[in-house]
C-alpha cells in the first residue's frame, strides 16, 4: 500500500495481541470454523513480550498439530517456569 514501513510497524505494534497457550483449546485449531470468543481470550501485548508466534495450516492434521504445540508448551513451561 501507500504506507511507510515505520508506520506499518507502529500500527502492528499497537494492534498486536497474544494468547497464553493455557487459554487455547483443541477446537480452536481443529478446523476453520469461526470462533468469536477467541478474541476475548487474547490481550494486547508488546511485540518483544511474545515468546512464540504460531502459524498453522487448516490442512494439517489437527491432532498432530495440537500434540506438537502441547509438547512445545510443556518444554517451555519446564524451562521457564511459566506459561
Amino acid at each position: 500500500g501507500n504506507c511507510r514501513p515505520r508506520d506499518v510497524l507502529a500500527q502492528a505494534a499497537a494492534r498486536f495481541r497474544c494468547l497464553h497457550l493455557d487459554s487455547l483449546e483443541f477446537q480452536d485449531m481443529a478446523d476453520n470454523s469461526p470462533r468469536p470468543g477467541l478474541l476475548s481470550r487474547t490481550q494486547l501485548c508488546p511485540l518483544q513480550r511474545c515468546d512464540a508466534f504460531v502459524s498453522h495450516s487448516w490442512h494439517d492434521d489437527p491432532d498432530a498439530k495440537w500434540d506438537a504445540l502441547q509438547r512445545w508448551r510443556g518444554a517451555f513451561v519446564k524451562a521457564k517456569g511459566r506459561e
